[in-house]
């Protein structure tokens, strides 16, 4: 009985959040932790208007920007941007800009792509 009091106190214990450590791959990964519900509710939720659409199409870019900001090799983050340009480019009347937002999200596609292929040859 006294083993199970010992590791359950010690299985209490947590390190220091990943922000104290200071370790950017954790922060990065924390900062994508709700971006999928945010690109879900953008994408699948058909009651929402285009303008709610949009702010939360736009929340999600804040999110993936402050995490690639951390880690610009995050390729996870670098998919999720891309998604989201397109998803706010479909929600975009101005052709021009509608455009530039593809041609952003293609960009990054290729680059998450190539970081793919790198991270299955071993590269880094």
């Amino acid at each position: 009985m006294a083993g199970f009091y010992t590791a359950r106190k010690s299985s209490t214990r947590r390190s220091k959040p990943a922000a104290a450590r200071g370790d950017r791959a954790e922060q990065s990964r924390g900062l994508l932790h709700d971006l999928d519900l945010l690109l879900d509710k953008a994408y699948r939720d058909f009651r929402l208007k285009e303008p709610e659409k949009k702010e939360f199409v736009l929340k999600g870019i804040e999110q993936v920007d402050k995490a690639l900001q951390l880690k610009p090799d995050y390729m996870e983050a670098l998919t999720y941007k891309n998604l989201l340009l397109r998803l706010q480019a479909n929600l975009e009347k101005d052709q021009a800009k509608q455009s530039a937002l593809l041609k952003e999200a293609d960009k990054l596609r290729d680059q998450a792509m190539e970081l793919q292929k790198k991270q299955a040859a071993g590269i880094k």
